[in-house]
């Protein structure tokens, strides 16, 4: 059977080193190996800062609340194929202020450009939480353009998108901070866990206190002198309301030995994305995707000559196991009713519709992924 989530992601070599951390190390909680894992993420995706936080949705969580305590609340925009959790703490810590979604290209299932125009011009938006889906990046030079010019502060979520460049520049470097999940399902796994990213110090310092607590403590000693409270004691002054999404120091060891053979994921990722399409019958799936710089996630299975009835026969009758394309159209899901803005939109509707993915991971082979298209272009 094709499985989603493949068998090998936690290999022998990691429960070694989490067994032996378990067993030797007297503090598992958060520690110095969450520490050290956050500056190996750092120097990897080439950022001066990272958090590692407790998931990607808690990531997405905290972006939008240091966005919001640093530079006020105002106008959201997203796509319209994302993850729920993109959104969703939009919509909980800013339930008076707008959210706008957009239309989504179906080259790299991010936004549509002549859609996002549209919105930083009509809505003023002041925000931009951009998803790079499945792996295709869409920070193009042209999205930052009409950011740039629209005064517009980007964020990504590259939940799934570990590895993804656009002109050899890798995705969670462009805007203003970058979220990173590295759910079991992911390029690479913590079991639960997440990044977020940044270059900005000040986004840093909020992030870091907000992660535990809003508590002085965790910001770095020159800025922890700045904020010393004469009467409270260093070790309990809250300055800000904040959270608890810590991760631990085993998770973080997980992640460390993960980090390992990420270079050769992110390759074996890409080579089969090509592969894909490549086989892949044009008149009966949607191939005009872009594929440099993929880190793929998941294969994009979009039928147009064929029903979505007959590929989920095909598919089960072989054993492969597939999803929805993430949320497909958002603005469908009961979960935006209160949003007040365009629901229909002509390709995430298509996406909503008619397509699905079906995984893909450093273990599945080039003969594989032309064994999956074969099934596909029989349907």
């Amino acid at each position: 059977m094709w499985k989603l989530m493949h068998d090998e992601a936690i290999s022998k070599e990691d429960r070694e080193l989490v067994s032996e951390f378990i067993l030797n190390s007297p503090k598992l909680t958060y520690g110095p190996k969450i520490k050290e894992f956050e500056k190996k993420w750092s120097e990897w995706l080439g950022v001066k800062h990272s958090v590692f936080v407790n998931s990607g949705s808690s990531a997405n969580l905290l972006i939008v609340q240091a966005a919001h305590d640093l530079y006020g609340h105002g106008n959201w925009g997203a796509q319209s194929c994302t993850w729920a959790t993109n959104v969703a703490p939009i919509m909980q810590l800013q339930k008076n202020t707008g959210l706008f979604l957009t239309d989504v290209d179906l080259k790299t299932l991010g936004p549509s450009l002549t859609d996002l125009e549209s919105l930083f011009q009509k809505q003023n938006i002041k925000y931009f939480f951009l998803t790079h889906v499945l792996g295709l990046p869409s920070t193009t030079p042209k999205l930052l353009e009409l950011c740039q010019k629209y005064n517009v502060k980007l964020f990504e979520d590259c939940c799934e998108s570990h590895g993804s460049t656009i002109q050899n520049q890798k995705v969670g470097t462009f805007g203003l901070a970058s979220s990173f999940s590295f759910f079991y399902g992911h390029h690479i796994t913590t079991i639960e866990g997440g990044m977020i990213c940044t270059n900005d110090d000040e986004f840093y310092n909020r992030l870091i206190l907000l992660r535990s607590h809003g508590l002085l403590r965790e910001l770095p000693e020159e800025e922890r002198v700045k904020n010393i409270i004469p009467d409270i004691d260093q070790r309990f002054t809250f300055l800000c309301p904040g959270y608890n999404v810590r991760n631990t120091d085993v998770h973080a060891v997980l992640g460390l030995s993960q980090m390992k053979r990420l270079p050769l994921t992110v390759e074996a990722r890409n080579r089969n994305f090509k592969v894909f399409v490549e086989n892949l019958d044009p008149q009966k799936y949607h191939t005009d995707f872009e594929t440099d710089g993929v880190s793929l996630f998941a294969f994009p299975v979009i039928a147009k000559g064929v029903s979505l009835k007959r590929v989920s026969k095909v598919l089960d009758s072989f054993g492969v196991e597939y999803r929805p394309l993430i949320a497909g159209n958002l603005m469908r899901h009961p979960m935006m009713n209160s949003i007040n803005t365009f629901r229909k939109f002509k390709n995430a509707d298509l996406i909503h519709d008619n397509s699905y993915y079906v995984g893909n991971n450093e273990w599945v082979t080039e003969e594989q992924v032309k064994e999956l298209t074969k099934v596909l272009n029989e349907a």
